[in-house]
């Protein structure tokens, strides 16, 4: 279960990466909830903030959020009070990000490289508050281009939220992926898959074009019925899983 989970492997102080898109570990998240909301867990968190994960701001959870877009996504893009409180205030540190740069990270830590090429933020203010993690450099075969670096990117332990996995891990995920499939394969203590149906592996295997997370880089999976709610979870290309 996902509270198994999170009290074997979900320490104070960790980096998490939450999934998101259509595939929001929001079950993932009410259970970090649960079990840390009055331990002062400190958390640093890796993407945006919206939705469910505003309550771990509000209630005084994180440390710092590594990301870009940070508000109110419905009914429409804006503000959130919660955030505006805790960026005033300084409880809780922003690294922003422009919207490509955090996969670019999440991507360079998974394959194991210590940085990614980007012309994204080049001559930003994020370029500005963000130097320990972003330069830019002349284009070392001689274009005479400038291109800007990021760093790599990981977390201790990435929550996916899927359509289906096998009890070996094998996980389908459905587009948009996001970072998602980046931030559990790079990440550093392996990724916690939920997912709506666990499945047997010969039906994995009958859709082997959808697994998007290997087995291997997963610790748990857990069969967690509605996971992305209030998120939407299309199955795209799986209509068996209804």
């Amino acid at each position: 279960t996902l509270k198994e989970a999170v009290r074997k492997h979900v320490k104070p102080g960790m980096t998490l990466h939450f999934s998101g898109t259509h595939s929001s570990a929001s079950a993932a998240i009410y259970e970090v909830i649960r079990q840390f909301w009055d331990k002062d867990p400190r958390f640093t968190i890796i993407g945006g903030i919206s939705g469910t994960r505003l309550n771990l701001i509000h209630l005084g959870m994180l440390k710092k959020v590594i990301g870009s877009f940070c508000g109110d996504s419905y009914p429409m893009p804006g503000p959130n009070p919660i955030i505006q409180k805790a960026y005033r205030e300084g409880t809780v540190e922003f690294e922003n990000w422009s919207m490509h740069t955090p996969v670019q990270r999440l991507m360079a830590g998974a394959l194991g490289v210590c940085f990614m090429p980007t012309r994204s933020v080049i001559g930003s203010s994020m370029a500005e508050e963000n130097k320990d993690s972003f330069t830019v450099i002349d284009d070392p075969f001689g274009s005479g281009k400038k291109v800007g670096l990021v760093s790599a990117l990981q977390s201790d332990i990435t929550f996916v939220h899927g359509w289906a996995a096998d009890r070996y891990g094998n996980t389908i995920l459905v587009p948009p992926l996001g970072e998602n499939l980046w931030g559990a394969v790079g990440s550093k203590k392996g990724a916690i898959v939920s997912v709506e149906k666990i499945v047997s592996t010969e039906f994995i295997r009958e859709h082997s074009a959808w697994v998007r997370i290997p087995g291997y880089v997963v610790n748990c999976v857990c069969e967690e019925p509605f996971g992305a709610h209030p998120g939407g979870l299309i199955n795209h290309g799986v209509m068996e899983l209804e």
